[in-house]
């Protein structure tokens, strides 16, 4: 069964979500990684090659084909980035070379940008001529976000990708979220933007740079019966559970950062950030490993695997965690 893109927020979609039975889901498994970029623009580091760290990024094409998934998620910073859009389209053509196998075994790849995807003086338009027919992204996001913020329906979810470069701080079209959400009538919603909802780590620049619109996308993955967010940008991995004082323990929403496809190492374990009255539960923090996140689904419960790079082209499980749909 290939994804789909979700169509939103018409009321004959609506109804027809409604009304539509529902098919028995099977089990099923995505993977989940970022953050491939080159240490910098005309980097020496062994394995860089024109923005992009090729050796990794085809260990983690590899990889994935092992793993058997429906699809891959990919959540961002692709390639180190360049000021023209000739250079930034050379780098991101790289990219996807590095990732022809997985294309080849017709397994979908979902990307987002990173915020080193958005050089040169026309980003979107250089995504969507790198990104189009058969590496095509869906194009059901808001207006003017085509094929950078979308849906797509599988089996018994819904995947969300969010860009969060659309304004000068970082965040996500809140709008358009909250139309899609309304619609859902599947059991699990996974969602997937690049830079963290609440530091982790390194970086400081992340959605606390509005803790109001973040706030109100937390809240909304919990309205929607959401337990996960995948993000990247900090190159490192990070799971940490984020609740309210008024959620029960079931209730956290778990943030993954898997910051971890070729990226150059980051160090800090830093969780000290714009909080607010949120409770933060660090659960497993590995700096200086590559690898991805294998998630599997089984009707209502999910099971989240982090497997860490122990030798070339070798993953080993680094982390796990498993829970029930809400929904």
């Amino acid at each position: 069964m290939r994804p789909r893109p979700f169509r939103s927020a018409s009321l004959f979609v609506l109804a027809a979500l409604v009304f539509a039975p529902s098919a028995h889901a099977q089990r099923w498994r995505f993977i989940v990684t970022g953050d491939s970029r080159s240490e910098r623009l005309h980097s020496t580091r062994k394995g860089d090659k024109n923005g992009v760290n090729v050796t990794i990024l085809k260990e983690l094409a590899l990889a994935t084909l092992r793993e058997r998934p429906a699809f891959l998620l990919f959540s961002g910073d692709l390639a180190f980035g360049a000021s023209s859009d000739a250079g930034v389209e050379s780098q991101l053509r790289t990219w996807v070379s590095a990732m022809q196998p997985v294309y080849d075994a017709r397994i979908p790849v979902y990307a987002i940008r990173g915020n080193h995807d958005i050089g040169g003086r026309h980003p979107a338009a250089v995504w969507r001529r790198v990104f189009q027919g058969r590496y095509a992204m869906p194009m059901n996001g808001p207006l003017g976000e085509e094929g950078m913020t979308y849906s797509v329906a599988y089996q018994n979810a819904l995947i969300v990708g969010l860009d969060q470069y659309r304004t000068d701080t970082v965040r996500v079209n809140q709008t358009w979220l909250d139309e899609v959400l309304l619609a859902n009538r599947k059991q699990h919603v996974f969602f997937m933007a690049h830079e963290m909802a609440f530091r982790a780590g390194l970086h400081k620049d992340n959605m606390d740079e509005d803790p109001a619109a973040r706030d109100r996308f937390w809240n909304s993955i919990h309205e929607a019966g959401g337990r996960t967010f995948f993000c990247g940008h900090d190159h490192l991995y990070d799971h940490t559970a984020i609740g309210a004082a008024s959620w029960g323990a079931s209730e956290a929403i778990h943030q993954f950062t898997v910051g971890t496809a070729g990226a150059p190492y980051y160090q800090g374990n830093n969780h000290n950030g714009v909080n607010g009255d949120w409770q933060l539960t660090p659960i497993k923090h590995i700096q200086n490993r590559f690898g991805y996140a294998v998630v599997d689904v089984d009707g209502p419960r999910v099971t989240i695997t982090f497997k860490a790079r122990k030798a070339p082209g070798v993953y080993v499980i680094a982390d796990f965690w498993s829970y029930a749909a809400r929904r």
